[in-house]
């Protein structure tokens, strides 16, 4: 949005500090009068302070004590009349000053509901002391999806106010959006599907990023033993959560980054092997944000102590914010209002070395960046598209989402494009980031305030498509149709089951799938050996028919040789690591699903072995810790496998602790972090079953 353009006067001049330092003065020369008059306006007087010292939030509650306490009271009467305060206002009226900042309040907070009332009102006042009135009118009502209302305003608007400057400009540009609003709502197919995460009350949450099967994101929250002590007590702060299809909010763990104290985290985005986290911290200071972007290591005790970043990503006197790796970990996107850009807030992007240290910084040039601002970048490697949000180009209002094919190292982009509605919103959407590595359309997530009066909440993204899937059982020998066989169609990316089914007398099969890019249809038939088909789908918005290959099925022979699965089975007679696990953490990272993949494979291959499942810690901590510690480390595994379709009752899970090192911790009475980190187990035994059989 266009913050404090209403301010300019009819030489371009700003007249914001001059005019609030001299009202300031005269009324609180006359505190005693106003306490003489019952106080009331002194809740005034504080509410302008706090209105020049850009806390909205807390000049809210103070224009809001003030208006529901006024008394009719003259301006000419009362010794708070400033004679030639500014052009427009020669004599002050304080319950139209109240009525016009909380507005202008309520606007800076995203607050459109309340803005759009009290600007209505402030209409009816003189147009010279307030210009921009019918401007900020027209936009809440843009916001709050009232098309018609809002074209009114800004022709009323255009048709009294004669001054060149953002204002006008604003104007030309908020009709062209309510244009594009119209042809939007007119498109006849709704290709997505846009819904809200619940979340705890009175928070916002946003700013969602993933890494492995982990979705990490942004929450505010109200610090009350900060706001006791006079503190900024609404706190940001980053979150984890495993897996991002449901609802990510709902047993978020907070993470822990050192040195949080006195200022906000946010928005954070990891290396391919998630060793290290860019994110960005900010402060307010004088009602000004000041940001940087940081980096952190995963170590065996968290996250390590926070870097700020060098030039060229952080410039002095200018901010740096939003940052995303790309998942081939060779560029680092952020957004940037340092010099050299084409607008305020630029797109721009830092080439990374093999240890993502910054080598370059880049602006992404005049294709990307507007004159207004460009926030929130994320890159689709597969498709090579970048996603980013904008105020600078014609939407559907506000920050919208935009989206544009190109690449890096060739820094040519082809023609910016709207995601449209439903994606957008006549209010701010933002971080947009696909969650789909195969299909940059299938499923997603974003932030946006359209369902609030102020704030970011996460919403998915899922688009509107379907895949009618059919195709045929076969012998692999003889090429003939196999009636009644058993189907399980799994989502590969998830590891669950989707539906099952058998073939009919002429071995075919038909279902239908959505938003499922990668499948695979495990076939069994007494007789004949289990084959699997993996599959991968294009996804288009509408529906679809997909033919498969024919799957076919071979007989078993008796006792047939197969020494490569012999020795795989073979390994499980012997005590194996299944996986490793980071200093007190218990969730299974993503480089160790081969390993459970290969153990789901050959339990479905064998169904009658019992797997014993046990965990092991290192020395560190209390024994009793330590097997609760263990015990979650399995019961990870466990669910990990469960998913993959294999049944609890074959898997015994064991707690074992600290016992039981495979290596020292100590040699020579010095610390051994490599023995520790082998000891932070989870391991598989058989314990029954026959595995050398056929």
């Amino acid at each position: 949005m266009y913050k404090n353009i209403g301010w300019h006067n009819a030489n371009g001049k700003n007249t914001l500090k001059f005019t609030s330092a001299l009202f300031l003065f005269f009324l609180l020369v006359s505190a005693t009068s106003l306490r003489a008059q019952g106080g009331k306006a002194g809740y005034f007087i504080q509410a302008e302070k706090l209105f020049s010292e850009k806390k909205y939030y807390e000049a809210i509650q103070h224009y809001e004590k003030y208006l529901s306490t006024e008394t009719s009271i003259a301006a000419r009467s009362t010794p708070f009349a400033v004679r030639k305060k500014s052009p427009g206002k020669s004599n002050l009226s304080m319950h139209n000053e109240a009525v016009y900042h909380l507005a202008e309040s309520y606007r800076h907070m995203n607050d459109w509901a309340k803005a759009e009332k009290l600007y209505k009102e402030a209409t009816g006042f003189s147009n010279r002391a307030y210009p921009a009135s019918q401007y900020w009118y027209g936009v809440s009502l843009r916001a709050n999806n009232k098309p018609e209302e809002a074209l009114a305003a800004f022709t009323s608007f255009q048709e009294t106010y004669y001054t060149m400057d953002e204002l006008l400009v604003g104007a030309d540009k908020e009709l062209e959006n309510l244009k594009f609003q119209q042809e939007e709502k007119s498109k006849l197919k709704n290709g997505f599907f846009v819904t809200k995460q619940p979340g705890a009350e009175n928070t916002s949450t946003y700013a969602a990023a993933i890494d492995g099967d982990s979705v990490y994101f942004t929450s505010i929250y109200k610090d009350a033993v900060a706001e006791k002590q006079g503190k900024d007590y609404f706190v940001a702060r980053l979150y984890r959560s495993t897996g991002y299809d449901d609802n990510i909010a709902a047993n978020p763990e907070k993470v822990t980054i050192p040195g949080e104290e006195g200022s906000h985290i946010g928005l954070a985005t990891f290396t391919p092997e998630g060793k290290k986290m860019f994110f960005t911290r900010w402060m307010v200071e004088n009602g000004a944000t000041i940001s940087a972007i940081f980096s952190s290591d995963k170590t065996d005790t968290g996250w390590s102590k926070p870097v700020k970043l060098d030039e060229p990503v952080n410039m002095p006197g200018s901010n740096s914010t939003q940052p995303f790796v790309t998942t081939d970990g060779n560029f680092l996107l952020f957004s940037s209002n340092r010099p050299g850009g084409v607008g305020k807030y630029d797109l721009w992007y830092a080439t990374l070395d093999s240890n993502a240290n910054v080598l370059l910084v880049t602006n992404m040039g005049n294709i990307i960046n507007t004159a207004g601002d460009e926030f929130s970048p994320s890159y689709h490697t597969l498709y090579r598209h970048l996603f980013y949000s904008s105020n600078g180009r014609i939407g559907m209002g506000g920050f919208d989402i935009y989206y544009a094919k190109g690449d890096f190292q060739l820094s040519n982009w082809e023609k910016v494009s709207n995601a449209g509605s439903p994606i957008n919103s006549s209010k701010d959407d933002l971080y947009y980031v696909p969650t789909d590595p195969d299909n940059v359309w299938n499923t997603g997530l974003l932030s946006s305030d359209r369902d609030t009066d102020c704030c970011l909440d996460v919403f998915s993204v899922r688009q509107d498509n379907a895949q009618y899937v059919s195709g045929t059982v076969i012998d692999c020998k003889t090429k003939q149709p196999l009636q009644g066989v058993s189907l399980i169609v799994k989502d590969s990316k998830k590891g669950k089951t989707v539906l099952s089914q058998e073939t009919d007398a002429e071995g075919k099969y038909n279902f239908q799938l959505k938003n499922t890019s990668r499948f695979d249809i495990v076939a069994n038939k007494q007789g004949y050996e289990e084959a699997t088909g993996n599959y991968l789908v294009t996804m288009i918005t509408g529906r679809d028919t997909i033919q498969n290959d024919a799957l076919c099925l071979s007989f078993i022979v008796a006792n047939p040789s197969n020494p490569e699965l012999d020795n795989a089975l073979e390994a499980l007679n012997e005590t194996s690591t299944l996986a490793k696990f980071s200093y007190n953490k218990s969730y299974v990272e993503g480089s160790y699903y081969e390993k459970l993949d290969s153990l789901a494979r050959l339990m479905e291959r064998y169904p009658d072995i019992v797997i014993e499942i046990g965990g092991h810690t290192d020395s560190r901590g209390k024994e009793s810790y330590n097997l609760i510690l263990a015990q979650k480390r399995v019961d990870a595994c466990i669910k990990y496998l469960a998913k993959k379709g294999i049944s609890k009752d074959r898997l015994v899970g064991k707690a074992y602790g600290e016992c039981c090192p495979l290596e020292p911790e100590t040699i020579n009475g010095q610390d051994n972090p490599a023995a520790r980190e082998r000891n932070r187990r989870v391991e598989y035994k058989l314990l029954k079953g026959k595995v050398n059989e056929q």
